[in-house]
């Protein structure tokens, strides 16, 4: 984990080089591009959602500067010319099955809770920005131990975004699993009432009780109530059968649509940023 002070707020960046790069450049690009409605940011890159193959200029400058970039809501017509053009210019490519869940996803978290309440051995905490520093390195441990990519600090705290993070301490202290989900489109954008949903994590020692179940639930109704979220959507690779299990059960089933990442081969070698 890296760490930098930005006008007096500590900005947690986690990952290795390559993805804390991302993650520093994204965040202060947010800074410039947080009010046009064309762009989008969950703490990990900005992107353009939805692109098409005018699109790609936008893409590849984003790619260039943080090193990757992505766009959810990609139609698989487009998608194919997407990556056709980005791999003519040097780009890798990397893609996700969009998964997305409304009424029914909702309906299924409240069933969810009502039913399964958090295992009495542990204890369910929030990150805000007075989370103490220490969980923020336990919650990035559990996380990168499962290839997931928590955003930055100041998006898993809602300090520039609409977000939520949850996480389950376990009884020797450490972070048994974690949650979380962020809205990372402006409201005047077409997705301004959906929110990306996952950073599922769970540590090997406490897996087989749900606690992805728990806490994916949590965080999705969360959403609704704290922030007005009708629409969650996540991206899972096809060969991920466990994602895909949690997803069915909350509800975020396959859209037909994709999650396509645009990757500088100089920052990410042709590997994904993240699971």
């Amino acid at each position: 984990m890296d760490t930098q002070e930005v006008w007096g707020t500590t900005v947690r960046y986690f990952g290795n080089h390559a993805q804390q790069r991302m993650q520093r450049s994204a965040h202060h690009l947010w800074t410039l591009l947080h009010n046009d409605p064309a762009f989008g940011y969950e703490g990990r890159s900005v992107g353009v959602d939805g692109a098409s193959p005018r699109d790609v200029p936008l893409l590849a400058a984003l790619a260039r500067v943080q090193g990757a970039s992505i766009s959810h809501y990609t139609h698989p017509e487009d998608e194919a010319a997407l990556v056709r053009d980005f791999t003519a210019q040097g780009f890798a490519t990397d893609h996700w099955d969009q998964f997305m869940g409304n009424e029914a996803c909702l309906a299924a978290c409240r069933a969810e809770v009502r039913k399964r309440p958090i295992p009495e051995s542990y204890r369910l905490h929030r990150i805000t920005p007075e989370t103490a520093p220490h969980w923020f390195d336990r919650l990035a441990e559990t996380a990168l131990a499962c290839h997931v990519l928590p955003p930055a600090s100041t998006v898993l705290t809602a300090e520039t975004q609409r977000a939520v993070c949850l996480f389950l301490e376990a009884p020797d202290g450490q972070v048994a699993a974690c949650a979380g989900a962020v809205m990372r489109n402006h409201r005047e954008s077409p997705y301004g009432t959906a929110s990306w949903w996952g950073m599922l994590a769970v540590r090997e020692a406490d897996r087989g009780r749900a606690l992805s179940l728990a806490l994916g639930a949590r965080v999705a109704l969360h959403m609704h109530e704290t922030f007005g979220a009708d629409t969650f959507y996540t991206g899972v690779r096809r060969d991920n059968a466990v994602s895909r299990h949690v997803c069915a059960r909350l509800g975020v089933v396959e859209s037909g649509l994709g999650c396509l990442a645009v990757l500088d081969p100089e920052a990410f070698g042709g590997a994904g940023f993240t699971k």
